[in-house]
């Protein structure tokens, strides 16, 4: 999709870090952007921020994990924007710690919002890309963590897995329609990840990891905005994967020169 300006896109998670980012920079390309997010005060406040720059958004309080308010999304974006081009599954949590340690409440989370939400907003829009008959671009959020798995992080990389092969599957079968499939793939960006359980649902409150040991990495991390610029790259392209941080290019030969050695045991 070279030529963004006057499409509309949604983006969910789209109140802070990442999602913000996003957002900012489909802006800055011509695009009205639907602002989703649990935080309605913040997808509001994002929203406000967007057309101050001089196109349509706006703000909706949106659960990713619950189909009925994923539809309710794309209804109000379609009505009140008048389609959708561009879909941008960004929303997501984190919990780390031993995977002993994890409560049942743990995996109902993470996996209800960072797969769930992905399956929601991909089985709800694309749906309607086909039948708008217009092409577009779905841009789901994985993470480095959904090739590359280490100690600590065992839900967190099981979902992000999880919406690689997803994101993989979805790209071929939408190939036809000349819809896109892209998996972001950010490692450290300075966002409110670690902060995540400020908007765990009371039903799911029985924690047993954190996230804290990865806040010395996210506060180094690179700003949203960097990745914004990424995703925007990466829609015109159709790239299939949108990598962030190019220093883990060595990371991953080195992973997959084993993977690949394997085959010779």
């Amino acid at each position: 999709m070279e030529d963004l300006a006057g499409k509309v896109a949604v983006v969910t998670g789209g109140a802070s870090g990442i999602g913000r980012g996003i957002c900012r920079r489909l802006a800055a390309a011509g695009l009205d952007v639907a602002v989703a997010d649990i935080d309605a005060d913040g997808a509001c406040a994002v929203a406000a921020e967007l057309r101050e720059s001089g196109v349509r958004a706006l703000g909706l309080a949106v659960d990713v994990g619950d189909r009925e308010s994923v539809i309710a999304l794309a209804d109000r974006t379609v009505a009140e924007l008048g389609g959708v081009h561009v879909v941008c599954n960004n929303a997501g949590v984190i919990v780390g710690g031993a995977l002993c340690d994890a409560t049942e409440d743990d995996w109902r989370w993470v996996l209800s919002v960072n797969l769930g939400g992905v399956v929601n907003g991909c089985t709800v829009f694309a749906p309607r890309l086909i039948e708008q008959g217009q092409g577009g671009q779905i841009v789901n959020t994985a993470s480095v963590g959904g090739l590359l798995a280490g100690p600590g992080l065992s839900l967190y990389c099981t979902s992000k897995f999880a919406v690689v092969g997803l994101s993989q599957s979805l790209r071929a079968e939408l190939a036809p329609h000349s819809i896109g499939v892209s998996t972001l793939c950010p490692a450290a960006v300075r966002t409110k990840l670690i902060d995540a359980d400020r908007n765990r649902p009371g039903e799911l409150a029985q924690a047993g990891g954190g996230a804290e040991m990865m806040r010395a990495a996210v506060e180094s991390g690179i700003d949203p905005d960097v990745v914004g610029d990424c995703v925007v790259r990466g829609i015109r392209s159709d790239a299939a994967y949108i990598f962030t941080h190019p220093s883990y290019r060595d990371v991953f030969d080195g992973h997959f020169q084993s993977v690949l050695a394997a085959f010779d045991t």
